[in-house]
């Protein structure tokens, strides 16, 4: 009886031998074993290059700190809606090297002065809004109604003696139309106002 259980045993111990020796590495056994900083720094690398791009989660929260201290609901607000607009001018730049030809680059659009609205937080509300048309995918509806919105574009925004001027500049001939044609849009050609316009930035 003593040899017929040593017999099972040897088998059961086999067999346990067998498995281990088919079971596939884990992980531990990878390259980078003993190096754990190196495998989180990939592990971060990697996950940034997954989420690079993809839009946030449209649970209201802000995006990637660019909107602090902007409410969820005026995220998505047109920054020339704040105060009114007093007009809008065409930019132009040189065609040639020469500079005989102009070419439009886009538009300087004037805003009135409003409590609270300095260039600083102008400049940050400008942030937060492009930063929410990339994210949200809405940036090519939204500069029917918002120079600001045309992708790639750029601005700058200064100080007049009536309140605010924003340059909104694109790369191309066509987007630069584009901002000019929805700036002027945006107030009439009679305003009172137009003071503001003798500040060029």
């Amino acid at each position: 009886m003593s040899s017929h259980f040593s017999k099972v045993l040897v088998v059961a111990l086999g067999s346990v031998v067998a498995a281990c020796a088919s079971t596939p590495r884990s992980a531990s056994s990878s390259p980078l074993q003993g190096r754990p900083q190196l495998a989180n720094a990939r592990q971060l690398s990697t996950d940034a290059a997954l989420h690079g791009g993809v839009p946030a989660p449209s649970s209201g929260t802000e995006t990637s700190g660019v909107c602090a201290l902007i409410p969820v609901a005026e995220q998505g607000i047109c920054p020339l809606q704040r105060t009114q607009v007093l007009g809008a001018r065409q930019l132009v730049k040189p065609r040639d090297p020469k500079g005989y030809a102009l070419a439009p680059a886009g538009a300087v659009v004037y805003m009135l002065a409003a409590p609270g609205l300095t260039t600083e937080w102008l400049g940050h509300l400008v942030e937060c809004y492009q930063a929410r048309s990339v994210s949200e995918g809405n940036a090519l509806e939204a500069r029917e109604s918002c120079p600001l919105a045309e992708p790639d574009s750029s601005y700058s925004v200064n100080s007049t003696r009536d309140g605010f001027a924003i340059a909104v500049r694109a790369p191309s001939t066509e987007a630069a139309k584009r901002i000019y044609d929805v700036s002027a849009r945006l107030a009439p050609n009679n305003t009172a106002h137009w003071s503001a316009l003798t500040v060029r930035p």
